[in-house]
């Protein structure tokens, strides 16, 4: 057992001297960000927090000692900064009034997103939940303690890129895995080689799960996405997202590490497509494994391939393979339900079959098809296990309460289906039958999860935003067809829905760099001009000022404008030029 004021709050290992720890160099009286809790703050009376990791439009994760089991952990904290904040010293979260519904369900949506990975913890190529806590008027996740490199540094570590043979040896659990996590409703939508570990065992390990807003583009908490391998789908919030986006963020891991370069960014190549193929950078790929991956970094979702299952059969099938017999066994390309198989078959199996010019394509082939018939013989164990449920540390039964609306659907998990030739320039698919459906109440949702909800696919919703002081941004504020109305399949239903209020207050800026607030600046709708100023008292990057006060009330209906100075050293050869961002 480590003596708890021994440890070093930046490794969590036990000291021996005083001053630095041996081990990472890190000291006591390091600076930390005054928005985020202060190294050695404990949680649940069970965990010491140790510095912050990582920062995003979601929350916050930190190194942690759990003193129950005596290992490291980390520990990621719900806290969208722009809904919410926290006074330094102090690690209880305010939130913003008028941020208040949208605070809560998103917290709900949270809980419920690790709530299900927690029962996914059999899977051995996800990061494992440990424990879900609530504390600080927020809600808090324990992982375990993963010790490897990202998948970008061990590419660098590989002169940039690896062999065909030796994806063949890397991928194929995590890739099984992923299939796994989609049958259980969960979308990652940030796969990358940031997001992707290597272990100690030389195992692939996905980390970083997010709610959807996080991970996508106009919503209301700043966007966290990887530039080549976020899906085009993800820049707009009207954009349906499923299993096919992560299938996108996959392809373009496995381009990255064939052929040394991340794909062409997706938004740069709508309209003028110039992503080259795998293969013309890199003449060792396979044909048919360079064609596989362009078709799952197709731009249109319905021309995408459609689930990991698909992608897999297609990347290790070469077409010398396709007899009659194997057709006969090969699984549909359609999603099916299965459970986790072992994966030492499918890590050994391979290994055998090794010849000396690399892995059997044979053997990784066969392997596949018995992967695919072993879970889908146990395709109703894993619903079985979806479908059970998991308590929390809270003493109150309804702090994970969502906001009263008649429906709480809107914050589930779930896979949705791919848009079809019916599906408005907008939003949401419309079935082909002549069915007359009830309009529901859409008044007071988030406007982005009444699109995600498959329920309302009978309906074409158009949205029209406007400024409220009233609603919180996001928030439907009306709809032009009352509930309980009957309608045809197909009818077009607009939602007005809130862009917040038309003044807010301006926020606080101190201890952060100028892209973390003005990343806070643009998700309230506050316009911003952003303008180098020579300072040594500051870190380079850290906000100075602003040209308002904070609290000072900002119209951004208007699209009144800050202008935010921060630090650049004194000797700068290269002053950096000022900047213009506006909010959409």
């Amino acid at each position: 057992m480590a003596q708890i004021n021994k440890l070093c709050l930046g490794c969590m290992c036990e000291k021996t001297t005083d001053g630095p720890c041996e081990q990472c160099g890190y000291r006591e009286d390091t600076p930390y960000l005054p928005s985020y809790l202060a190294p050695g703050t404990v949680l649940n009376d069970r965990y010491v927090t140790g510095k912050l990791l990582s920062y995003n439009g979601e929350g916050a994760t930190y190194i942690a000692y759990d003193k129950a089991t005596d290992t490291k952990v980390t520990i990621k904290e719900y806290m969208p900064d722009t809904l919410c904040n926290r006074k330094k010293g102090d690690p209880s979260i305010i939130v913003e009034q008028n941020q208040m519904p949208l605070y809560k369900t998103y917290l709900q949506e949270f809980i419920e997103l690790n709530k299900a990975l927690m029962k996914s913890r059999t899977l051995t190529h996800i990061q494992t939940v440990l424990d879900i806590f609530p504390e600080n008027n927020t809600a808090y996740v324990v992982f375990e303690y993963v010790v490897g490199i990202s998948l970008k540094t061990y590419l660098s570590n590989c002169s940039g890129e690896l062999t065909w043979d030796r994806v063949k040896e890397l991928f194929p659990p995590i890739l099984t895995t992923l299939g796994l996590v989609h049958n259980a409703g969960i979308i990652h939508r940030g796969i990358s080689p940031q997001t992707i570990l290597v272990t100690e065992k030389n195992e692939l390990k996905l980390i970083d799960f997010q709610i959807s807003a996080g991970r996508t583009n106009n919503t209301e908490i700043a966007c966290e996405m990887y530039n080549g391998f976020a899906a085009p789908e993800q820049y707009s919030s009207a954009e349906w997202q499923g299993a096919w986006t992560d299938v996108y963020g996959i392809a373009a891991v496995l381009y990255r590490a064939l052929t040394g370069c991340a794909p062409v960014e997706a938004v740069s190549r709508m309209g003028n497509d110039t992503c080259p193929e795998p293969m013309a950078i890199n003449r060792n790929i396979p044909s048919h494994v360079s064609k596989v991956l362009m078709n799952g970094l197709k731009l249109n979702t319905e021309a995408r391939i459609q689930s990991i299952n698909e992608l897999v059969t297609k990347l290790f099938e070469q077409p010398k393979f396709n007899t009659a017999e194997t057709d006969a066994i090969k699984p549909a390309p359609v999603p099916v339900k299965r459970v986790e198989p072992s994966y030492e078959r499918l890590e050994t199996e391979p290994k055998k079959a090794k010849k000396k010019d690399g892995v059997s394509t044979t053997a990784i082939v066969i392997t596949i098809i018995i992967c695919v018939a072993v879970v889908t013989a146990f395709s109703i164990a894993i619903g079985i296990f979806a479908s059970s449920d998991f308590g929390t540390n809270s003493s109150d039964p309804n702090y994970y309460s969502v906001p009263e609306t008649e429906d709480t659907t809107s914050v589930v998990i779930q896979t949705l289906p791919p848009m079809t030739d019916e599906t408005s320039s907008g939003v949401n698919s419309v079935a082909p039958d002549d069915t007359t459906y009830v309009v529901p109440n859409f008044v007071g949702r988030i406007f982005t999860s009444v699109q995600e909800n498959q329920n309302y696919s009978f309906l074409k919703i158009t949205a029209t935003y406007k400024f409220d002081d009233k609603v919180a941004a996001g928030l439907v504020i009306k709809q032009n067809i009352d509930p309980d109305t009957e309608v045809k399949n197909g009818k077009e239903i607009e939602l007005i829905v809130s862009k917040g209020p038309a003044s807010v207050e301006l926020p606080e800026f101190e201890g952060m760099t100028v892209e973390q607030y003005t990343g806070i600046l643009s998700q309230k709708n506050i316009k911003f001009n952003t303008v180098p100023q020579p300072d040594d008292k500051h870190e380079p990057n850290m906000v100075i000022k602003c040209s308002k006060k904070v609290g000072e009330k900002i119209n951004v209906e208007k699209s009144e404008k800050v202008t935010v100075y921060y630090a650049v050293k004194d000797n700068s050869s290269s002053k950096p030029a000022q900047s213009e961002t506006e909010s959409e």
